[in-house]
C-alpha cells in the first residue's frame, strides 16, 4: 500500500508498459496508466513474493492450500495437513524441521495456561517464515519486500507490535538463528510491517469432493476466514480508493490479475480498493488508519451521502426525520485516532454525535445481522432476515451498507434453501428476490460501477426472478399473445449478458468463474427461448 511513501522505487519495479509509477505527496508511489484501458482490460498481472494459509485459517492445508474438512496433523511439527501425502511432500519437509524446532515450546505455552488475548498459533508465522527464508534463497524478492512500506514509527504504539516481539520474533529466531545469526526484533518488526500493510487475501477453490465445510454451504458472494495471505509487490505500489477504476482478481495459483472495471484515460491513476465497498465510512477509515496508517479523503469519504446512497446514515435521535452522516473534517486529521477525522451531523437539526458513539451503534446493529446469519440455513433464517429490513431501517437508513450486506444474503438464500428453490418460489417472494436484486445494483451502480465481480453476481440473480415471472404471466394470460413475454425475456437476456461480460473475465476456478460458465449455457437457452417465441408469434 503506498500512502503515504514517497521513497523511490526500485529499478524494475515495472516492467509493463501499459502502466508506470508516478509520484504525490497524497499518494506516495503509484501506478499511472501509460494507455488508456476499456472495461476488462487487464492492467498488470503479479504473482505473490510468498503465500500461507491466513491467521484465522482452520481448514486450509500448509502444504498444498487446499480446503480440507478433517485434518491430518504432522506427526512432526504438528501442522494443519489435509493427507498423509501433504506431509511426505517437498513443500512441506522443507518447512518441517523449522516448525518441529518450536512445537514444544507452543505446546508448553498452551498446557502452563498462560492467558493471552490471542494465542499464539502455527497459521500465525507461515508468512513471516516463508518470507524470511527468502532472505537466503531469493535476495531479489527479499528486496522488493524490504522496499514495501512498514510504517514502523507508527506501528511501535500499537498493540501489534508488542504482539511481535513476545510471540513473533522469539519463535522465528528459534527456527533461523543458525542460518541467519543476525536475525533481530527490528528486522521482524520491519517486515510484520511490511506484510500487515501490504497483503492481500486469497480465496481458496473448494473442490468438488469437498464442497462442504462444517456442513456449511458455500455462499460465492460471501467472505470466508478460509482463505491464503499473500504478499504483493507491485500490487502494493496502488493507490486506493472506495470507488476504484480497476478491480483486483486472485486466481487458484495465487496470480493475481488487475483488470479495468471502468475507461481508464492514459495518464490517470489506477486506484484499487483495500477495503471492502460495502462496509462503512467510519469501518473503512477506521481500518485503513490503523491497518494502512493513512486517512482516505477520496470522493466517497468526503460526500457525506456517499453518492445518495447513505451507505453509512444513523437515524437522529434528536428530530428523528433527520439522518446523522459523516462530515469529513480535516482540522482534526492531525489529532485523529481510530478513524475520527470525522464529525457526524444531522442533515435536518444539526445535532451531532461523536465517532465512538457512531461505533458503538454500528457494532451493536453488525452483530445483530451477524448472529442472525450464523443460524442454520433454512425458512426461519429467512424470517429472521426479513424481519431486519421492518426492524433496522427504525435506527439505520434502509440502504445502509449493513443492509446491503443482509440483501446479498437473501439474494442467495431465495432459490437455494429447500423450500424456496427457484420452481418452488411463489409470484411474491419471485418479486422480492428481484427488488432485492434491483435495490442492490442502484447502490453499486454509485458505490462499485462498472465491471465489478459483485456487480455480475447480482445480475446473474437477477434474471433468473424475471425469467420466471415472464413464464408465469404468460401461462396465466388467456390470449396467449407472446410479445409480452418475448419482451420481458428480452430485458432477462441484457441482464444476464451483462453479467456474463463482467464474470467472463475472473480467473479460471474461482467462484465466479464457474458462475460464469453457467451464466454463458443459460444465457445461450434464453436465446434459443426467445427465438422459439418469435417463431410462434409469426405463425400465429
Amino acid at each position: 500500500m503506498t500512502q503515504p511513501n514517497n521513497r523511490k522505487s526500485s529499478s524494475g519495479s515495472s516492467k509493463q508498459s501499459a502502466i508506470h509509477l508516478d509520484s504525490s505527496p497524497e499518494l506516495g508511489r503509484y501506478f499511472v496508466a501509460s494507455r488508456a484501458f476499456k472495461p476488462g482490460d487487464i492492467v498488470m498481472k503479479e504473482f505473490p513474493l510468498a503465500s500461507a494459509p491466513g491467521p484465522l485459517s482452520e481448514h486450509v492445508c500448509f502444504a498444498c492450500h487446499r480446503l480440507f474438512a478433517r485434518a491430518h496433523i504432522c506427526s512432526d511439527c504438528r501442522s494443519p495437513l489435509c493427507s498423509r501425502n501433504c506431509q511426505v511432500s517437498p513443500e512441506h519437509q522443507r518447512e518441517c524441521g523449522y516448525l518441529t524446532k518450536i512445537t514444544a515450546e507452543i505446546e508448553n505455552r498452551q498446557r502452563n495456561g498462560k492467558i493471552q488475548r490471542v494465542p499464539v498459533q502455527l497459521g500465525m508465522l507461515m508468512l513471516p517464515l516463508r518470507l524470511l527464508m527468502l532472505r537466503r534463497e531469493q535476495p531479489d524478492k527479499w528486496n522488493q519486500l524490504m522496499d514495501l512500506e512498514s510504517h514502523t514509527a507508527a506501528r511501535q504504539a500499537t498493540s501489534i507490535w508488542g504482539f511481535n516481539q513476545r510471540n513473533i520474533t522469539p519463535f522465528l529466531e528459534m527456527m533461523l538463528i543458525d542460518e541467519m545469526p543476525d536475525i533481530n526484533d527490528d528486522l521482524v518488526q520491519q517486515m510484520c510491517g511490511a506484510v500487515d500493510v501490504n497483503s492481500f487475501e486469497i480465496r481458496i477453490e473448494t473442490l468438488p469432493d469437498r464442497r462442504h465445510i462444517n456442513d456449511l454451504p458455500q455462499q460465492p458472494m460471501s467472505n470466508s476466514q478460509e482463505v491464503l495471505r499473500g504478499t504483493f509487490y507491485m500490487a502494493s505500489l496502488m493507490a486506493h480508493s472506495c470507488v476504484v477504476n480497476a478491480q483486483i482478481s486472485i486466481g487458484n495459483d495465487s496470480q493475481m490479475t488487475v483488470k479495468a472495471t471502468v475507461p481508464i484515460r492514459e495518464g490517470e491513476g489506477i486506484f484499487v480498493s483495500y477495503t471492502d465497498p460495502l462496509q462503512t465510512t467510519l469501518q473503512r477509515r477506521t481500518f485503513l488508519e490503523k491497518g494502512k496508517h493513512f486517512i482516505c479523503r477520496c470522493h466517497r469519504c468526503q460526500d457525506p451521502t456517499e453518492f445518495g446512497t447513505f451507505a453509512s446514515a444513523v437515524r437522529c435521535r434528536s428530530c428523528t426525520s433527520g439522518w446523522v452522516l459523516p462530515n469529513d473534517d480535516p482540522e482534526s486529521a492531525a489529532s485523529a485516532v481510530e478513524g475520527v477525522a470525522l464529525r457526524w451531523k444531522c442533515s435536518e437539526c444539526s445535532s451531532e454525535l461523536k465517532s465512538e458513539e457512531i461505533g458503538r451503534t454500528e457494532e451493536v446493529i453488525q452483530n445483530i445481522v451477524k448472529n442472525i446469519q450464523r443460524l442454520p440455513v433454512d425458512r426461519h433464517l429467512i424470517d429472521r432476515c426479513e424481519e431486519l429490513f421492518v426492524t433496522l431501517p427504525k435506527k439505520i437508513h434502509v440502504n445502509h451498507a449493513f443492509l446491503l450486506q443482509l440483501r446479498i444474503s437473501l439474494i442467495h438464500l431465495y432459490g437455494n434453501v429447500p423450500g424456496f428453490l427457484i420452481p418452488e418460489l411463489p409470484v411474491g417472494l419471485l418479486q422480492r428476490k428481484a427488488q432485492l436484486c434491483a435495490e442492490l445494483l442502484e447502490a453499486l451502480r454509485h458505490l462499485c460501477p462498472g465491471y465489478s465481480r459483485l456487480r455480475g453476481m447480482i445480475l446473474y440473480e437477477l434474471h433468473v426472478p424475471l425469467v420466471c415471472l415472464a413464464n408465469k404471466k404468460y401461462e396465466k394470460s388467456r390470449s396467449k399473445q407472446p410479445d409480452q413475454l418475448i419482451t420481458e425475456l428480452k430485458e432477462a437476456e441484457l441482464y444476464l449478458k451483462e453479467a456474463v461480460q463482467i464474470l467472463i473475465h475472473e480467473p479460471i476456478s474461482t467462484p465466479e468463474s464457474r458462475i460464469s460458465r453457467a451464466a454463458m449455457a443459460d444465457l445461450k437457452q434464453l436465446r434459443e427461448y426467445i427465438r422459439d417465441m418469435e417463431k410462434l408469434k409469426h405463425l400465429a
